[in-house]
């Protein structure tokens, strides 16, 4: 089983698009997913239609562990475990419990239902929902939009929320180096520059894919139909044309990390 986590401290890089469309493409191989919703504000929830709604969602995950089975939703696009605490109380009861960045992964290890993936969308801020989904994981991956702020904000913001959680590899956690994935990729000069730049640009704290995601208006379409970019190829020939490139950035994607 693998637990890949899509993190970032900065909002509104597209987090949700990417874990959904992941998520969306493995369910489309016949894997099975999970995919957990670690925001407050819940955009991942109601990505795709849920067909089958369990009585409890993350909140009672953390509470308690013990019943993860029990706040497992279905989707059309695999199973989902949501978000319902709007108000972000589970942050600071978090911080009062002794385990509480632990509890996702006490969870996980209670799961009766095996999956091959579970894909989990986290806040764009740290605190301890961030460190709960980073502890758990076993694959790390961010998106960078190719502006010139973009590295100042990874190394003050995720990359030292990340070096922050290494100290719980002295009790037996491993914390997965970084993986970053250019996104919303336009044709602008700069935007090329950028990416030239990033690909050249050594550190030993992250690693950048190969595979960039285009900036494209078929992302949004996704989200209102509520399907997978890669469900555009099973369409007519007008729809497929036009979501070739960006369903084909997810399924390249896919196969970089070997999933």
């Amino acid at each position: 089983m693998k637990i890949i986590s899509i993190v970032s401290t900065k909002g509104g890089v597209g987090k949700t698009t990417l874990t959904a469309n992941l998520a969306g493409n493995l369910y489309q191989q016949d894997k099975k997913v999970l995919m957990i919703d670690a925001d407050p504000q819940p955009s991942l929830s109601s990505y795709y239609k849920i067909t089958k709604q369990a009585n409890g969602g993350l909140t009672e995950v953390f509470v308690d562990p013990a019943k993860i089975n029990d706040c497992i939703s279905e989707t059309q696009y695999g199973d989902l475990i949501y978000s319902n605490d709007p108000h972000n109380q589970i942050q600071s009861w978090l911080t009062n419990q002794g385990d509480g960045r632990f509890r996702l992964k006490i969870a996980i290890k209670k799961l009766v239902k095996k999956y091959d993936y579970i894909l989990i969308d986290t806040q764009g801020a740290k605190g301890n929902l961030q460190d709960a989904a980073v502890l758990v994981a076993n694959l790390l991956i961010t998106p960078i939009l190719p502006e010139a702020t973009t590295i100042k904000e990874l190394e003050r913001g995720t990359l030292s929320m990340i070096d922050g959680l290494k100290g719980c590899e002295e009790v037996g956690i491993k914390v997965p180096n970084l993986l970053g994935v250019v996104y919303r990729l336009d044709n602008t000069t700069d935007a090329s520059q950028f990416t030239n730049l990033l690909f050249t640009k050594n550190s030993e704290k992250y690693q950048i894919l190969t595979t960039t995601i285009p900036q494209s208006v078929v992302f949004k379409e996704a989200i209102t139909q509520q399907i997978p970019v890669t469900e555009f190829l099973n369409g007519n020939k007008k729809t497929v044309q036009k979501a070739q490139k960006s369903a084909d950035a997810i399924i390249e994607l896919s196969k970089e990390l070997n999933l």
